[in-house]
């Protein structure tokens, strides 16, 4: 059977990266109005305009879509080290007690 290794510290980097990508989306910036006034041309003008308006209806959908894989890595991160942790403690648990006869903490017995 393979062992399945997960790296909590790049699951949290990559959760860190996609915060500051969302960031950078949810930034207010007029970037597009002013180099619209700046080229000179009207029919250029006209064109930035309309792909600034566009990119702002589809930058929420990436926006959202950023958000939820962003949760869903912490979700993932935060499964994993609760496993772990539960993992660890049951390899350094004390066995518990007989159950019922015929019965050992690992199971049934054959009698």
């Amino acid at each position: 059977m393979a062992d399945l290794r997960v790296d909590i510290d790049q699951l949290d980097l990559l959760r860190t990266r996609l915060d500051k990508a969302l960031d950078v989306i949810n930034e207010e910036s007029d970037m597009s109005r002013d180099l619209g006034s700046l080229v000179g041309d009207a029919r250029l003008s006209g064109a930035i305009r309309d792909f600034s308006s566009s990119w702002n209806k589809h930058r929420y959908d990436i926006r959202d879509n950023l958000e939820w894989l962003k949760d869903s890595i912490g979700k993932i991160g935060e499964s994993f080290e609760n496993m772990d942790t539960e993992l660890a403690t049951a390899l350094i648990a004390p066995p518990t007690a007989p159950g019922p006869a015929g019965t050992s903490p690992n199971g049934p017995v054959a009698v």
